[in-house]
């Protein structure tokens, strides 16, 4: 039986994700993706067995909105979400780079200029599909985002 790339890249992420997950590993090498040369988040906790984690995002100007008015981008805003539900699923399945099926962001109020913290939590991870749910908030602690992604369960 002749063996592809593809096979390849499938058997090694299920062995990576099958073992014990160093998740600070995981991250830095999620982070070298180029979505993050422009988003820059920073894993700051995370509970495998919960499926949580929680990113904090610094701030930068080529994140507002409009260059005379404050508050972040709803497309900046969204991108954190993906990437914060995305990661959380990842720590509770056999998968890297889960596949968006649908993304839904509410945005509560302009989330100023200012870092944000950013928690995720996965509520359902299943062998198909799977759900999380983020939660973003501004330096004062204000709910500004909340989120909720839903993901195929396959390896990208």
């Amino acid at each position: 039986m002749r063996t592809t790339a593809i096979d390849n890249e499938r058997r090694s992420t299920h062995l990576i994700m099958s073992e014990h997950i160093d998740v600070q590993r995981l991250w830095r090498g999620w982070s070298r993706t180029p979505i993050h040369d422009f988003v820059e988040m920073d894993l700051v906790e995370w509970d495998q067995a919960k499926g949580t984690v929680r990113f904090s995002v610094p701030f930068k100007t080529k994140y507002r909105r409009h260059p005379k008015h404050q508050g972040y981008h709803g497309g900046v805003l969204a991108t954190i979400v993906d990437v914060a539900a995305d990661f959380a699923l990842t720590l509770t399945s056999e998968h890297l780079g889960l596949p968006t099926i649908d993304l839904r962001v509410d945005y509560l109020r302009v989330a100023k200029d200012s870092g944000l913290d950013v928690v995720a939590r996965t509520l359902k991870s299943g062998r198909t599909i799977g759900v999380a749910d983020v939660e973003v908030f501004d330096s004062d602690a204000r709910l500004c985002v909340v989120g909720r992604g839903t993901y195929a369960m396959i390896s990208s």
